[in-house]
C-alpha cells in the first residue's frame, strides 16, 4: 500500500456491515467534557465533530459515552442510558454526516476504581479492591452485575444505531470496568471470570454477544483494547492478541489498539503500541486501528508498507488543530 492511499476511502470492518469511511485517519476517542448536565450532546461538540470532518478526519470515534446512570467517570460527559436523548445524538450525528465524516459511538462503563468520581453511586470492579492512584475502592462484580453489565452495553448500542451512528465502539482500556476485568492486576476472580485470559475475557465476550443481539447481523461493532498494561504483572502482549483473536472470531467487526499507560510516554516516544498492532492485524481477518504516539506519516511508514496495518487513530494532535490531518496530506 502506497502512504497516499491513506487518504483515499476504505470499508472499515466486514463486508455487509463495514464503515465506508473517506479515508483510513480516524479521531480517536478523548474526553470532551462538554455535554449538558442531561448528557445530552451540545452545539460544542457537534462543532468539534464538524470542524475535525471538515479538517480531514474520516471518522470520528466520539469521547465515551456513560452507559449506566450510576457510573460517573467525570461531569459533562455524554451519555447513553436514555431512550429520551436520541433525538439529540441524532441531530448531532446528521451534522457530521453532513460534512463528510463518519461518526462512531464509544460505549464505556466508567464506574471502576480507577475512572469514577468519587462521588459515583456505585464503584466496580472485577474484584473488590483499591486502586493504588486513586484510592478509591471497588466493590466485585455480583452475578447480578455479571448479568446486567452486557444488557447496559447493549441497550446503548441500540440507542446508538436508532440514532444514526455508523457504529459502536466497546471500551476495553485506560482503567474502563471491561480493561480491568482482563487484566490480571485487578481480575483476581476465582470463578468462571476470573484466572486464565479465557477468564478474564469472558465479560467483554458476552458484552459483545449482548450487542450483537440488540443490533442485528448488519452493524458495526468495534473495541478498543489495551494490548498491555506496561508494568510487570500486568496484562501481556500475548494474552492480549489471544483475547482479541477471540473476540475477531466472535464476530467484532474493528479491534482499535492502545495500551493502559499511554499518557506516561513522553513526547519523543511515537507508535507506542505498533509492534502490537502487527502481530494482532497478521493473526486476524478484520481491521487493526493503531492508536497513541502518532505525530507524522513518518510515524506510520513501516507498517503501511508492510501492508497489514492501515488505519490510524489520533488523539492529541487533534486536540491541538482540528486540521491536522489536512496538514499530513499536505506532505505528500
Amino acid at each position: 500500500m502506497e502512504m497516499r492511499e491513506l487518504f483515499e476511502p476504505v470499508a472499515i470492518g466486514r463486508a455487509g456491515r463495514a464503515v465506508l469511511a473517506p479515508n483510513h485517519l480516524v479521531r480517536s476517542a478523548t474526553y470532551e467534557g462538554k455535554a449538558d448536565s442531561s448528557g445530552a450532546p451540545t452545539e460544542a461538540i457537534t462543532n468539534l465533530y464538524c470542524a475535525l470532518a471538515d479538517g480531514g478526519v474520516g471518522t470520528v470515534i466520539t469521547s465515551y459515552t456513560r452507559i449506566a446512570p450510576y457510573d460517573q467517570p467525570a461531569s459533562s460527559q455524554m451519555v447513553m442510558y436514555d431512550d429520551a436523548l436520541i433525538p439529540a445524538f441524532r441531530a448531532m450525528v446528521d451534522e457530521v454526516h453532513a460534512h463528510g465524516a463518519c461518526v462512531v459511538a464509544q460505549l464505556a462503563h466508567g464506574s471502576s476504581n480507577r475512572q469514577a468520581h468519587p462521588d459515583a453511586a456505585r464503584i466496580l470492579g472485577p474484584s473488590a479492591m483499591e486502586h493504588p492512584t486513586s484510592g478509591l475502592r471497588s466493590e466485585a462484580l455480583t452475578d447480578d452485575d455479571l448479568r446486567a453489565v452486557p444488557e447496559l452495553f447493549a441497550a446503548a448500542a441500540r440507542r446508538a444505531q436508532e440514532a444514526g451512528f455508523d457504529g459502536v465502539q466497546l471500551h476495553c482500556a485506560h482503567g474502563y470496568l471491561l480493561a480491568q476485568c482482563i487484566s490480571p492486576l485487578f481480575n483476581h476472580r476465582t470463578d468462571a471470570y476470573g484466572g486464565t485470559w479465557e477468564n478474564r475475557v469472558r465479560l467483554v465476550r458476552e458484552v459483545y454477544t449482548a450487542v450483537r443481539a440488540a443490533v442485528g447481523e448488519d452493524y458495526p461493532v468495534w473495541i478498543k483494547m489495551n494490548s498491555t498494561d506496561e508494568v510487570p504483572g500486568g496484562l501481556t502482549r500475548d494474552d492480549f492478541l489471544s483475547m482479541a483473536s477471540v473476540l475477531a472470531a466472535d464476530g467484532i467487526d474493528a479491534i482499535e489498539v492502545s495500551g493502559e499507560r499511554w499518557s506516561d510516554h513522553g513526547a519523543d516516544e511515537r507508535a507506542y503500541y505498533a509492534e502490537a498492532a502487527e502481530e494482532l492485524a497478521q493473526r486476524i481477518d478484520i481491521p487493526v486501528i493503531l492508536t497513541g504516539g502518532i505525530r507524522d506519516l513518518a510515524d506510520v511508514e513501516p507498517l503501511v508498507k508492510a501492508g497489514h496495518v492501515n488505519l490510524f487513530g489520533f488523539a492529541r494532535p487533534l486536540m491541538k488543530d482540528t486540521s491536522y490531518v489536512e496538514h499530513l496530506r499536505a506532505e505528500l
